[in-house]
């Protein structure tokens, strides 16, 4: 098995490693795609222990019969990137491949039989590929009562915004995308987003207002990352409401001023989420229900050979690329 590992100097040591537990499924890996925290661990900004495998999102192929799980050689599977303590669940948080142990970015991995699915019918690896942002859309959306019609701001041009968006419409709420790229924008447009603002041409809080009819939204929802901004999450969210504040993962946030005055006069509820592992499996079944469009935001393929340039090119501006995936 090689594995690309990251030192912490925007490098990576490809590694072979020999297969360790007769009781793990070896999987070839097929597609992965590379996150801004993957990046950031490469650039060496995380607080962990180097050299660390990046890449939490990835999907496999099984490369043996398994019959003892119903697995066949050469089915298509999804990866589920938790690793959780069962024992010590109610005190303990999942941990996370790619960040808290080594992740996917191999030709070769072994894994825990409950950690694999196979492709329900019908998905593609370009859709299988975004399941963990699927799940952690789901979280961003879990315990909301959504009446239809209920208004939700969504900040941030981001994948996370966008299947949060079209997430929000499929429970019958009407969301509205605020972002400066306008990648974004025409994104959410083509995924049935009939309202997004761009932030750099309009005033977001008149806007919103005016779309909601002076009620504003009932929730407003930030994804926290290097560019995204939470100046008017207050102003967005009518009295009493809820901001949340979203991630993939909780280790690289970027720190976020608020004017907590504005929140606390507004009895405004305050809540963070960086985890899907509870929604892994309805992410799946979302994406078996095609609920989501997945087009045109592969916008960069590099074969894994070529995952030293790529990331080179994403620690210059993480932004570069939409959806950059690799190909194992």
């Amino acid at each position: 098995m090689r594995s690309f590992q990251a030192t912490g100097a925007k490098r990576f040591d490809v590694v072979e490693i020999g297969y360790t537990d007769p009781a793990l499924v070896k999987l070839k890996v097929d597609l992965i795609s590379p996150s801004i925290t993957d990046v950031a661990l490469f650039q060496g900004k995380l607080n962990i222990e180097y050299p660390r495998t990046p890449c939490h999102m990835a999907t496999g192929i099984v490369s043996e019969d398994r019959d003892e799980y119903g697995l066949k050689l050469g089915t298509r599977v999804l990866i589920n990137p938790y690793v959780q303590d069962i024992a010590n669940r109610k005190y303990s948080l999942p941990k996370l491949h790619g960040v808290d142990k080594d992740g996917f970015l191999a030709n070769f991995i072994e894994i825990p039989n409950e950690n694999i699915c196979p492709f329900p019918e019908d998905v593609k690896e370009d859709e299988a590929v975004f399941a963990h942002i699927v799940a952690v859309a789901v979280k961003a959306l879990q315990d909301i009562e959504i009446e239809k019609g209920m208004y939700i701001s969504i900040i941030g041009g981001s994948l996370l915004s966008l299947v949060v968006a079209q997430l929000a419409l499929y429970y019958q709420a009407i969301p509205i995308l605020i972002a400066s790229d306008k990648r974004y924008l025409s994104l959410a447009e083509a995924g049935g987003v009939f309202y997004y603002i761009d932030d750099t041409k309009e005033d977001v809080v008149s806007k919103v207002f005016e779309i909601t009819g002076g009620r504003m939204s009932d929730y407003c929802i930030l994804h926290a990352f290097a560019g995204s901004t939470a100046t008017y999450m207050s102003a967005l969210t009518a009295n009493g409401g809820e901001c949340r504040i979203v991630n993939l993962t909780s280790i690289y946030i970027p720190r976020i001023d608020v004017n907590l005055s504005e929140f606390t006069r507004k009895n405004l509820t305050i809540k963070g989420i960086s985890c899907g592992f509870d929604s892994f499996n309805t992410a799946i079944h979302i994406l078996a229900q095609k609920q989501i469009s997945f087009d045109n935001y592969i916008d960069k393929r590099v074969d894994l050979e070529d995952a030293q340039e790529l990331f080179l090119e994403l620690s210059k501006d993480p932004n570069m690329y939409i959806a950059p995936v690799i190909k194992a």
